[in-house]
């Protein structure tokens, strides 16, 4: 018996030995005067349900904070390379990514099977209180509709805003990964498409134990989106203040950790030029990079398209090549000016320019004209366009078909 004993007592040591810490979000750099979230709590991987660990992507449920005073849960997927792959998971680490969907999204499969592709452990989930199958969850959440993203505020408390409940969704996501065996704890990022990439801005400003983030299309300064404005403004002065305070990005961005890549286009129908503007400019210009595709669409597969995103993880959490990293615009001599920096030759540069002030944003018209590379000096010139400009952006390319682009430049 006192063998047997021994054995048990050495088995439960290694055991408790090899149980992996989830590290806890530093709380103290996010310097806001009242702190809607319990960040300590949401550091800790939440209960799981696991309904199927069968396949190349795994599917659960896990716990999530209360909503209306009831205990709440998330469908989501799960996947990482060794999954995707048909391996049982061994002793190899992986970098792990959250994926946040966007409005009228869902937690969705393929988008896991992409970033499990491409060596990584993802989880993907849904911000609608809904299951695989499109209905509504025994212990759901909020859904996503403007009552819940907006209107609600009127007579709801915070805590009940689906805001609230979609960053703490995200927030959790973020630390079940990183209780997981295969995930590198030191290597993790998020990514989110339009609302998610909304969410993506809070998440990642909020948790700073990611170490990339990529928000696409989505923005700070809701009250001057050309869309979600209209929201904010039926809204009571009161109700629309306490939304900007606490929901919107360019609370928190200046609190921001992670290194950031910026995507959107520049006719997007949700999140224009000027406020997209302010939002980056939150972030130190040597923690940012930003990529401005002309004309891109706007939806989820158009978000998660641009291997820019890769890229610039890989560049973040594995010591990949950089991106290429672009110099504040100047204007000299009638000459628009800018260096860069970048280990890959820059193939193309071209610069994009609006003089339209009274379309609304996705209806802007953009001229664009050639700009002159020179490699020695690592300079990039273009001519003022003869007309001017009231808003401009240089776009380039390198040699990998990587895109980046400047800030916008604004006459």
């Amino acid at each position: 018996m006192k063998f047997l004993f021994l054995v048990f007592l050495l088995g439960s040591t290694v055991a408790f030995a090899q149980k992996k810490t989830v590290p806890v979000i530093q709380t103290q750099a996010i310097k806001v005067d009242s702190l809607l979230w319990d960040l300590k709590a949401l550091s800790k991987a939440p209960a799981v349900e696991w309904l199927s660990q069968t396949g190349t992507v795994h599917s659960l449920l896990y716990r999530s904070v209360d909503y209306q005073g009831k205990p709440t849960q998330v469908f989501a997927y799960y996947s990482n390379p060794d999954l995707i792959r048909g391996k049982a998971t061994g002793k190899r680490q992986f970098p792990g990514v959250v994926l946040l969907h966007g409005g009228g999204g869902k937690a969705f499969r393929e988008w896991v099977e992409k970033w499990a592709a491409d060596g990584y452990a993802a989880i993907a989930m849904d911000f609608g209180g809904k299951g695989p199958d499109g209905q509504r969850l025994a212990q759901a959440g909020p859904d996503q509709g403007a009552d819940e993203k907006f209107y609600h505020l009127e007579k709801a408390a915070l805590n009940d805003m689906w805001t609230y409940h979609a960053v703490s969704s995200g927030i959790l996501a973020h630390s079940l990964l990183l209780s997981r065996p295969e995930v590198d704890v030191t290597k993790t990022a998020v990514t989110g498409i339009s609302w998610g990439g909304y969410l993506t801005c809070l998440v990642a400003s909020l948790d700073n134990r990611f170490k990339a983030a990529a928000p696409v299309y989505g923005c700070g300064y809701y009250d001057e989106s050309d869309v979600f404005k209209e929201m904010i403004s039926k809204l009571s002065a009161g109700s629309a203040r306490k939304w900007m305070k606490f929901f919107d990005p360019s609370t928190y961005l200046p609190y921001a950790q992670p290194r950031f890549l910026f995507v959107n286009g520049n006719t997007d129908r949700f999140y224009n030029v000027v406020p997209y503007h302010k939002t980056y400019s939150l972030v130190p210009a040597s923690q940012r990079t930003i990529c401005l595709i002309p004309d891109m669409a706007h939806g989820h597969e158009a978000g998660w398209v641009p291997h820019e995103i890769r890229y610039f993880f890989e560049s973040v959490l594995n010591e990949g090549v950089p991106l290429v990293q672009v110099s504040p615009v100047s204007v000299q001599d009638s000459t628009l000016r800018f260096s860069y920096q970048s280990p890959v030759s820059v193939l193309t540069a071209e610069f994009y320019y609006s003089n339209d002030t009274t379309s609304p944003n996705e209806h802007r018209v953009w001229s664009k004209q050639k700009a002159t590379i020179d490699p020695k000096t690592q300079t990039i010139t273009s001519p003022l366009p003869k007309e001017g400009f009231q808003y401009g952006f240089f776009a380039l390319k390198d040699h990998r078909n990587v895109a980046v682009s400047s800030s916008f430049v604004f006459k």
